[in-house]
């Protein structure tokens, strides 16, 4: 199909074409609406319009990920972000119409649902997860593998299943109060009364995913050793502080 279409078209078509087809099936940063230095893009990755993405520092997107969004639809990961293989995201969604196939609703766009797709800071999202229009994924939640989001996602939850569920609460209310300080500076952490109404409406009941222990000096050393590999970018409050 791409050599009968190359075929017809005069060579500044071509090679504007394969220019096109570059972008979208090897993004580079720079091809990207924003992208952070360290930022850790695995290939192969698919970006239908890189342009709209905007990527902050301290994030990774593992191999085989495919985002589908339009020239008016934005993808916005957030720092701390982790993102494993086969993650599609898909900014646009149509209803069917009486009369209409459904071959022509998406060329046509006249049933849109067109949202951007948020994904706030330290959020894990397992592999071959599914972020449809409407997903926005908050801070420090996590998505199980195999999941389909189209919704959104409150903070350090932890939701899973087609369509996702909370499951769990990542930590502990003090124990997330903890981890706000060690992330972010004063103010941009989340209250402790937001996220007492969070653990209020959404936690009641539910297990604890996360671990609460003392991190052994081994360990340290196997985290500073990372940061230095992927040049990670401290939170400013941190480096104010050293």
């Amino acid at each position: 199909m791409i050599k009968k279409f190359l075929r017809k078209r005069p060579l500044y078509q071509k090679l504007s074409a394969l220019k096109a087809m570059a972008k979208m099936y090897i993004p580079l940063k720079s091809d990207l609406g924003a992208c952070a230095d360290n930022v850790i893009l695995e290939y192969p990755l698919k970006i239908e319009h890189p342009q709209n993405v905007f990527i902050e520092e301290n994030v990774k997107i593992r191999s085989g990920c495919h985002i589908i969004n339009s020239t008016t639809e934005k993808v916005i990961i957030k720092r701390y972000s982790a993102i494993a293989v086969g993650c599609t995201m898909i900014t646009n969604t149509h209803k069917s119409v009486v009369t209409i196939p459904h071959i022509l609703l998406g060329a046509s766009h006249i049933s849109d649902k067109s949202t951007d797709i948020i994904i706030e800071e330290d959020v894990w999202i397992g592999a071959n997860v599914t972020l449809l229009a409407g997903a926005c994924l908050r801070r420090g939640c996590i998505v199980g593998a195999g999941s389909i989001v189209s919704k959104e996602i409150p903070p350090y939850a932890v939701a899973v299943g087609a369509p996702a569920n909370i499951i769990a609460k990542k930590f502990e209310l003090e124990d997330v109060l903890r981890h706000e300080v060690a992330l972010y500076p004063e103010g941009q952490r989340l209250s402790k009364e937001y996220l007492e109404g969070v653990f209020s409406q959404h936690f009641n009941g539910l297990r604890t995913f996360g671990l609460t222990k003392e991190i052994t000096k081994d360990n340290w050393d196997k985290i500073n050793n990372y940061k230095q590999y992927i040049n990670f970018v401290e939170p400013i409050h941190i480096k104010e502080n050293k």
